[in-house]
C-alpha cells in the first residue's frame, strides 16, 4: 500500500486539489514528506517479507513445518537486521531502502537528507526495542540445553543435561544409523515423532516444544478448510479456539497411543 501511494503520489497530488484537500496537499508537496513516506515504504517492505517468512512462504525451511524453532531464527535474523541498517545508516548508506535512496540521490532533496537519517535511525532503533520487548529470548542465542538437544542432540554435552536423560542422550548419540537419519531428516518432527522413539524421556521433552503453535496463521488455515466460504482475512482469534481445541484434543490422543505403544500401561504423557 505504501509502494503504490509514493508511487503514485504525483496523481494523489492531482486527486487532493480537486477535492480541496489542501492542507493534505502542502503536506504531500514537502520534500521531507516524501522522504518519510518513501522510508515507510521500504521498512514495510522488509517487516512484509518477514510475515510471508513467519507463514512460510518462499521459505524452504519451512515448508511442511512449523515449529518455533524455525521462527525463533527469523525473528531473531531480523533484528540481527535492523542492527546492521543501524549501522548502515550512520554512514548514510541506504542501499537497503531503495525508495528513499532514490530521494537521497536527488539534489531537490540534499538539504533534508540530515533530518531523515536521525528520523530513520531514531525509528529503527525503536523498532529494534519493540522486537525485544515483545520476544526478549531472541535477542541473543538461545542457551537453553533442552532446546539445544532437541536441535541437535549429538552436539550436546551429556553432563549439562538433566539426569534422566543423560543415560538416553549417550544411547542416542553413539546410534550413528540414527545420526546419520538426523543429518537427512527433513524437520525435527519427523525425526522425533518416528526415529527417536527408544528414548521416551527425550522424545516426550522434544514434543512438548514441538507442539507448542508458533503462529496463529496455522490455526487461522485449519479453519478454513472447515469453514470453506469464509476467507483467511475475515477471522478473529476467538473464531480460532474450537478449532485449537479440537487439535489439541486430537495431538493428545496420538501421544498417548505413542505412549501406549511403548508400555501397555495407562499413559503418562501429560500436556
Amino acid at each position: 500500500m505504501l509502494s503504490r501511494l509514493f508511487e503514485l503520489r504525483e496523481e494523489l497530488k492531482v486527486f487532493l486539489i480537486d477535492k480541496g484537500m489542501n492542507y493534505l496537499y502542502e503536506q504531500l508537496c514537502e520534500p521531507k514528506i516524501e522522504m518519510q513516506i518513501a522510508y515507510l515504504a521500504d521498512i514495510f517492505a522488509h517487516l512484509n517479507h518477514l510475515h510471508f517468512q513467519l507463514q512460510g512462504f518462499g521459505n524452504v525451511k519451512l515448508e511442511g513445518s512449523a515449529n518455533i524453532f524455525a521462527f525463533e531464527d527469523k525473528v531473531r535474523a531480523f533484528v540481527c537486521k535492523i542492527n546492521l541498517w543501524i549501522d548502515k545508516t550512520q554512514v548514510k548508506n541506504y542501499s537497503v531502502f531503495p525508495t528513499l535512496q532514490v530521494l537521497i540521490d536527488d539534489e531537490h532533496y540534499k538539504c533534508f537528507t540530515v533530518d531523515i537519517q536521525n528520523n530513520v535511525l531514531e525509528h529503527l532503533r525503536v523498532l529494534k526495542e519493540e522486537f525485544t520487548r515483545y520476544f526478549p529470548e531472541y535477542g541473543v542465542v538461545n542457551t537453553d540445553v533442552v532446546k539445544k538437544v532437541i536441535r541437535n542432540p549429538f552436539t550436546v554435552e551429556v553432563n549439562n543435561v538433566q539426569e534422566e536423560m543423560q543415560e538416553e542422550l549417550i544411547d542416542l548419540q553413539n546410534e550413528s544409523n540414527l545420526k546419520s537419519s538426523f543429518e537427512y531428516s527433513t524437520n525435527f518432527e519427523e525425526f522425533w515423532c518416528k526415529k527417536a522413539m527408544g528414548y521416551p524421556n527425550i522424545q516426550q521433552t522434544a514434543l512438548r516444544f514441538l507442539m507448542v503453535f508458533s503462529t496463529t496463521y496455522y490455526i487461522t488455515l485449519a479453519i478454513c478448510q472447515t469453514t470453506p466460504s469464509r476467507k483467511p482475512d475475515q477471522f478473529t482469534t476467538m473464531d480460532g479456539l474450537p478449532v485449537l481445541r479440537e487439535i489439541t484434543r486430537e495431538m493428545r490422543n496420538q501421544l498417548d497411543f505413542l505412549e501406549w505403544g511403548r508400555n501397555a500401561n495407562e499413559p503418562k504423557f501429560q500436556i
